[in-house]
């Protein structure tokens, strides 16, 4: 039987396309942060940022300094000299986010974050919350319920124009149980990949502490520079852990403990990646295969990361899996709201109900997948959207 012929590669998606989510996000969306950054900031930085606002209507891209965003400067090279609205989104939006912290004077030696409050107070109150939901504390709860618990947290995006409540939230996609087998399978090592602060990396803790049962070598990658407002980084998460272990709740302390006990012997390594500020596929750049190329199974949190895996594109949402498989060369869980217009690996049941969804419903955040990207277990798809 002939072999298939690979897809057509689609087009990166780009703030050139009308009525995109890329064209409204760089119209609407980024000057809102923006003017709520400029609000908040002193004289010189405010200053600097309103410069941005201003070369964001009406001018150009330009050159950004080598070596501190490590290799991004050489990437937005070729594209100095073009307007905003004629470059690939997910450049634009990682340049956007790099010029931010030039207006705050972040350099190598000074790695000013803009968004560090923001970020503390998202931990400070899903510490809180969390101080509520003894069962879902414990370390004993049931692998399908974190998993869910973690794609509800993936809500919490301070980049969002609007933030649905859990309640609001559907599984467009539920590969739980074969996520679950592939979890508890006894692989040599995971890789995890990090998004938001707040209640989504606290799920995601509650869910490393359990896998890690099954696993004994977890290595977890964070941002390796502020982005996207409430995207984690290296210093937040070992704020975040100090801050749980000293709680006074007993539950919340433990979590604390227990992910430091990891930390401690080697079973959990957290780092702070490069190639997480970049613009490029995992499933096409030879240095991610490098990084991953140790792992059975990486677990890939959110939009963005969804994004850095398939590479952001137009692809279509009925594009198989294997074809990313083959060239990724191991297993990927996403668990993911959607954010964005990039999705792929749909059955063709679950791609004919999305027509009876609401017309945002790829960038509205309400709706969500457990998504299961693997060839050695059986992946039964759940062709029902339902409430979490």
């Amino acid at each position: 039987m002939p072999s298939r012929p690979p897809p057509l590669i689609p087009p990166h998606l780009t703030t050139a396309e009308p009525n995109s989510f890329a064209a409204f996000s760089l119209e609407k969306r980024l000057p809102v942060i923006l003017g709520k950054l400029i609000d908040n900031a002193d004289t010189p930085a405010a200053h600097a940022l309103q410069q941005l606002a201003t070369e964001m209507q009406k001018g150009t891209i330009t050159s950004l300094p080598p070596t501190i965003f490590g290799t991004l400067d050489q990437v937005i090279e070729p594209y100095s000299g073009r307007r905003w609205e004629n470059m690939p989104f997910l450049t634009v939006e990682l340049y956007f986010y790099a010029r931010i912290l030039l207006a705050c004077g972040y350099t190598a030696a000074t790695p000013v974050d803009p968004f560090q409050s923001a970020k503390e107070m998202a931990n400070k109150q899903a510490i809180a919350s969390l101080a509520t939901r003894a069962d879902y504390c414990d370390p004993d709860c049931a692998i399908g319920t974190l998993l869910g618990g973690s794609v509800i947290g993936n809500t919490a995006d301070l980049s969002q124009h609007t933030i649905p409540a859990a309640n609001q939230v559907s599984l467009l996609v539920d590969e739980r149980d074969a996520a679950e087998r592939l979890l508890t399978s006894g692989m040599h090592r995971i890789d995890f990949i990090f998004d938001n602060a707040g209640t989504d990396v606290l799920a995601d803790l509650l869910l490393i502490r359990r896998i890690s049962s099954y696993c004994p070598n977890i290595v977890a990658h964070v941002r390796p520079w502020p982005m996207f407002i409430s995207d984690m980084i290296l210093t937040d998460m070992e704020r975040l852990i100090d801050n749980l272990k000293t709680s006074s709740v007993p539950m919340v302390h433990q979590l604390g403990e227990d992910i430091a006990e990891l930390l401690r012997n080697g079973q959990l390594i957290i780092q702070a990646s490069s190639l997480l500020g970049l613009p490029i596929s995992f499933c096409e750049d030879s240095l991610a295969q490098e990084m991953f190329q140790d792992s059975a199974l990486v677990i890939l949190k959110g939009d963005l990361n969804y994004r850095l895996f398939a590479g952001d594109r137009r692809w279509p949402h009925t594009a198989e899996k294997d074809y990313f498989l083959q060239r990724f060369g191991r297993s990927a869980l996403f668990l993911r709201t959607l954010k964005s217009e990039v999705l792929a690996g749909l059955s063709a049941e679950t791609f004919a109900q999305t027509r009876r969804l609401e017309p945002d419903w790829l960038t509205s955040g309400r709706h969500g997948i457990i998504q299961v990207f693997a060839t050695n277990v059986y992946v039964a798809q759940n062709t029902s959207i339902k409430s979490h």
